[in-house]
């Protein structure tokens, strides 16, 4: 295995694990996110989207 595929799967593992714990700590507190907060955290997980864009998208619904 090289080490940038390593760096890869090291990194797609910290995006889940982020994302487990922060599901975890909304549903502590007895709330459930969004279907698209959902979709957007798993985007966030998978890579397909950063926490930047993922707060600017959520700020621009509250900007309108």
């Amino acid at each position: 295995m090289s080490v940038s595929h390593y760096r890869s799967l090291l990194a797609a593992a910290e995006r889940r694990e982020a994302v487990a714990e922060a599901l975890a700590s909304v549903r502590a507190e007895g709330l459930e996110p969004s279907p698209e907060g959902l979709e957007m955290l798993e985007a966030i997980a998978e890579g397909r989207m950063s926490t930047d864009e993922a707060r600017e998208r959520t700020l621009a619904r509250y900007r309108k």
